[in-house]
């Protein structure tokens, strides 16, 4: 589980990062960012109902790329909000995949 510091817990921060942030695509992940204020980053999943009907799969694939970023979190050393965004395809990718993604899409952000 990720330390409070590292959460974005407020649906009004959640909102900011997605209408002033910038968007870099993935195949099956969509990651959000805006620059904060604080001295750490922070992140919020989303995943909608249209993407998995059942809530123990859309709790399956956060609590996946929560562990993912938690191994992350010290190599992302810049103060940015992230909200990440899962698509349908991630249930065909393997653990492994998924993390090799999201490392790829975080070095193209720095």
């Amino acid at each position: 589980m990720l330390p409070l510091k590292y959460r974005l817990t407020k649906d009004k921060e959640i909102k900011q990062v997605f209408s002033n942030g910038n968007k870099i695509f993935g195949s099956s992940i969509i990651i959000n960012f805006s620059k904060n204020q604080l001295p750490n980053s922070r992140f919020a999943f989303v995943v909608s109902n249209k993407t998995f009907k059942k809530a123990v799969d859309r709790n399956y694939y956060k609590r996946v790329l929560r562990s993912i970023i938690y191994s992350l979190i010290p190599s992302i050393t810049n103060n940015t909000d992230f909200v990440i965004v899962i698509k349908k395809d991630i249930q065909k990718m393997s653990f492994e995949n998924i993390k090799n993604e999201c490392i790829n899409l975080f070095n193209k952000i720095k």
